[in-house]
């Protein structure tokens, strides 16, 4: 039978800030795959990627928003104008003015991650750094902490159906029919682009889907052997 890490955790506050986000923080309402295995990387010390499949879900108790300290900048320095200067490749000053900013939070964050390395060696790696972290882990923004309350080994089989207990990311081609829920085009990995060294990112196609469902399936979903709790690696 397989067997996957899970990790319970916690977060007062989270900000899962929506990549097309610029006037107001939006957030997502769980963490994508690239904020998880951002996490995850950092807490264990990968300096390079370790193939993972997650399977993100979680609650949160309300919503609220919070003011930020924003920098705006990529203009040429005018005195009137900016705060700041700064020089600038070109051998001049770009300008940069300090305003505010509003971000959206999340509040009373739970959520129920399942973690399963595609090398074998990572397992037990991941498992021990999630254990006993050297560093404080955070989860979206820096000063996002995570709170670890739970970190086992748990047994998972294939599923035709599953139950949820939290919100949770479904890949749209696991689903064995059209859900009304929202769907979100989601980042996971990177690769940087030869001709210009920007990041270029594979994306998963996933519904956000509310809790307290029973869903059916039709191939890629998995539920905890002893539970009924779903599992769907993305």
């Amino acid at each position: 039978m397989l067997k996957c890490i899970r990790l319970k955790a916690y977060q007062t506050y989270a900000n899962y800030k929506k990549p097309t986000a610029i006037d107001v923080g939006e957030s997502y309402l769980l963490p994508a795959p690239s904020t998880v295995i951002g996490m995850l990387h950092n807490v264990c010390g990968f300096k390079s990627y370790h193939p993972l499949k997650i399977s993100i879900q979680g609650i949160h108790s309300t919503l609220t928003k919070d003011l930020y300290t924003r920098y705006f900048f990529g203009t040429s320095y005018e005195p009137e104008r900016h705060q700041y200067k700064v020089r600038n490749l070109k051998g001049g000053y770009d300008g940069i003015t300090r305003g505010l900013g509003n971000n959206i939070l999340l509040i009373g964050v739970n959520l129920l991650i399942h973690i399963l390395p595609e090398n074998d060696e990572d397992f037990d790696v991941i498992f021990s750094k999630l254990k006993n972290p050297e560093i404080y882990p955070a989860l979206g923004r820096y000063e996002d902490l995570l709170r670890i309350d739970e970190v086992s080994i748990v047994e998972i089989e294939p599923a035709s159906w599953a139950y949820l207990k939290y919100d949770a990311y479904i890949p749209v081609d696991m689903a064995s029919e059209e859900l009304t829920y929202p769907v979100h085009n989601l980042n996971k990995v990177y690769t940087l682009s030869q001709e210009d060294n920007t990041r270029v990112w594979q994306k998963i196609k996933c519904y956000q889907v509310k809790s307290d469902k029973m869903l059916s399936f039709k191939d890629g979903a998995y539920k905890e052997a002893h539970t009924d709790n779903g599992v769907f690696f993305i």
